[in-house]
């Protein structure tokens, strides 16, 4: 994902005030790492927490929390597209409460995808993929097959 774009995640992490308990989480993560104690973690600003949090190795639960709050940050557009190609339901890239999502075709993902190449970054959709993937295979286990040829897309960005 590269240094700035981990910023830019825990940034948004932090920035939502509806993960207290994440941020707790982080927090404490944060001190161990850097031997501080909590109290003073807590009491730094959010861009200092944010900046240990992007350099340090975090773990996957942690991560998979930073992309879900960096994509619902910035990349709400890039969501809402591929949900409207799939004819997901969706308000601003958020699936609509009570829409039921089954696993699509390959075909259909695969056209979804091809759609969106020339309007996001191919690191950007690969991070994306590569994130819904992760966090639900059983739903979007198809999207494997386009990974690869995205993430080496998206190393020559």
């Amino acid at each position: 994902m590269g240094e700035p774009l981990r910023l830019k995640a825990a940034e948004s992490f932090y920035g939502d005030a509806n993960l207290k308990e994440f941020h707790r989480a982080a927090d404490m993560f944060i001190a161990r790492n850097k031997n501080f104690r909590p109290a003073f973690v807590k009491r730094l600003p959010e861009a200092k927490r944010a900046f240990y949090l992007a350099t340090l190795g975090i773990p996957d639960d942690l991560i998979g929390q930073l992309l879900v709050s960096y994509h619902f940050t910035y990349q709400r557009p890039m969501m809402a597209a591929f949900l409207n190609a799939l004819e997901i339901a969706n308000e601003n890239g958020v699936i609509n409460e009570g829409t039921e999502v089954s696993a699509p075709e390959k075909q259909a993902v695969a056209s979804a995808v091809n759609s969106m190449k020339g309007q996001f970054s191919a690191l950007d959709l690969f991070i994306y993929f590569a994130t819904l993937h992760a966090q639900n295979p059983e739903t979007w286990g198809t999207l494997e097959a386009v990974l690869p040829e995205l993430h080496t897309a998206s190393q020559g960005a």
